[in-house]
């Protein structure tokens, strides 16, 4: 029972790692590549003039939130009747209301880039961690032959993954149709890479592992029937 006990929790563990450190690195690299390109440099560098390009890239990104704030606040019956209201008073209130339309409309944007940015690879995340952990689990099982460890650990895993992910964006499951649109993906290319190294590695530490314990067990034995 202790023994089932470490193994779970190893595999937990090594659950949670994964999932923690997958996360961080994509997310990171997201919001590097976001800083990165995002216009909000109003000035060039030599001549410290606005640059018209880029104001006019905001002024259409903003236009269309502006546009609606300043509708609604217009269409509000609470504007100007003279008493105080919040936007927890039960009346239906808009938000140009009690923020700035300007201001908000240039921040709704950036929200939106940011939520998804810091949401776009939660699933991916758990799914790889969730691969990593049963290929362990498989990897490690003594009562498990190498045909299965591979079907189970590696193809099941494959054929899987971009599944789960091709449903949790369009509803639907492709298993006999559409092959194509679900493993053909070059966002998947780096899954498919890193998955492979990641799963030979694991197999050949764990055979090292197994082979060296085997070595030094027989060793143990025949030096106690000397």
């Amino acid at each position: 029972m202790r023994t089932i006990l470490k193994k779970l929790l190893k595999i937990l563990l090594i659950f949670l790692l994964s999932t923690v450190l997958l996360y961080c690195a994509l997310t990171g690299a997201a919001f590097y590549h976001w800083c990165d390109t995002i216009d909000i440099q109003l000035f060039s560098d030599m001549s410290r003039l606005p640059d018209s390009d880029k104001v006019q890239r905001i002024g259409d990104t903003v236009e269309p939130y502006l546009n609606v704030l300043e509708e609604e606040l217009e269409k509000s019956p609470y504007l100007n009747d003279g008493q105080e209201h919040s936007i927890t008073d039960g009346h239906i209130h808009t938000l140009g209301e009690f923020y700035d339309p300007l201001s908000f409309a240039i921040w709704a944007p950036l929200q939106i880039a940011l939520h998804d940015i810091f949401t776009k690879y939660i699933l991916i995340s758990i799914l790889i961690s969730a691969a990593i952990a049963i290929a362990y689990t498989v990897i490690t099982s003594k009562k498990i032959n190498v045909i299965l460890k591979v079907v189970i650990g590696y193809v099941a895993i494959i054929l899987l993954v971009p599944q789960i992910l091709m449903f949790s964006i369009t509803h639907n499951l492709y298993f006999a149709t559409n092959i194509s649109a679900v493993y053909v993906n070059s966002g998947l290319t780096y899954f498919y890479i890193g998955y492979t190294i990641l799963f030979v590695l694991m197999y050949v530490i764990n055979y090292i592992i197994g082979k060296k314990m085997t070595k030094e067990l027989n060793e143990t034995i025949q030096e106690i029937n000397k």
